[in-house]
C-alpha cells in the first residue's frame, strides 16, 4: 500500500492493519514534522519524505490512498496519472476530499467573514479545500487520469469542536496558519469583527456552549485496469 500526503500517519494507522505481516506500507509526504510523528506513532510502517507530484518511487502497489490531498495540489490530475503508473494492473485507489461549504461549515464559519473584508487574501486560481466538493468533479478528474470503475460514495461525521473559543483558536492555528500573518496585518479592529461573526455564525451549530459541526466527506474509489 501506499498513503500519498501521509500527514501524521493516521491513515497509514487504519491501513496498516490489512497489509499483513508480508505486506509493505509506504507513507509520503514534505512536510518533515508530520512525518515525524508519523515514524514514531507507526514503527512497523515505512516513511519517506518526498514531493507527491514528483514521487520518486519504483515499487509497484497493490493499493493507493490519499487522505484531504488531492484538492491541494495544483496539477491533481498529473498526480493521479502517476499514482496509476505506480498500480500494479487490477489495483485500486482510494480518495477522500472534503465536501462543499455548505456541507463543512467548520472551514466556511470563519473564512467567510475573513472573505468579506480581505477578499484578495488569497491569489486568484489559488487550490482550496472544497476544490472536489461535487462528487462529478471528483469523478471527472479521476476517469481523466485513465481510472475505471470510479465510485463515489458520500458520508456525513460529526466534528466535535468544542467551545468557539477552542475552535476560533484551532483554526487560526492551523487552517489559517497560512494566512494568519494577512489577517493580523489588517489590525485588531479587523481580526476582532472577524472574530465576532464567525462566534455569530457558529450559534446555530452550538448546544450548550459546545459547537458540533456536520462534516461532508466523499470518498472515492476506482481501478488501474
Amino acid at each position: 500500500m501506499l498513503d500519498l500526503a501521509c500527514g501524521t500517519g493516521a491513515v497509514a494507522k487504519e491501513a496498516s492493519q490489512f497489509v499483513g505481516p508480508s505486506g509493505l506500507l509506504v507513507g509520503i509526504d514534505f512536510a518533515r514534522g508530520p512525518l515525524a510523528i508519523a515514524r514514531s506513532e507507526n514503527p512497523a510502517c515505512n516513511f519517506a519524505e518526498m514531493d507527491a507530484e514528483h514521487i520518486g518511487l519504483r515499487a509497484r502497489f497493490d493499493v493507493v490512498l490519499c487522505q484531504y490531498a488531492l484538492m491541494f495540489f495544483p496539477e491533481p490530475e498529473k498526480v493521479l496519472v502517476a499514482l496509476r503508473a505506480l498500480l500494479k494492473r487490477g489495483g485500486r485507489l482510494a480518495v477522500a476530499v472534503h465536501g462543499p461549504a455548505e456541507g463543512v461549515p467548520y472551514f466556511s464559519t470563519i473564512m467567510e467573514p475573513v472573505l468579506k473584508r480581505i477578499p484578495d487574501i488569497r491569489p486568484a486560481g489559488t487550490p482550496n479545500v472544497h476544490r472536489f466538493g461535487r462528487k462529478e468533479d471528483l469523478e471527472n478528474v479521476i476517469s481523466a487520469a485513465g481510472f475505471s470503475e470510479v465510485a463515489v460514495r458520500n458520508f456525513i461525521f460529526d466534528y466535535q469542536a468544542g467551545s468557539f473559543a477552542q475552535y476560533w483558536s484551532d483554526y487560526m492555528s492551523t487552517t489559517a496558519a497560512s494566512i494568519r500573518s494577512k489577517i493580523e496585518a489588517r489590525g485588531a479592529q479587523v481580526v476582532e469583527e472577524i472574530r465576532m461573526e464567525s462566534e455569530e455564525r457558529s450559534r446555530k451549530y452550538a448546544d450548550n456552549g459546545s459547537i458540533t459541526f456536520p462534516w461532508q466527506v466523499l470518498v472515492a474509489t476506482a481501478a488501474n485496469r
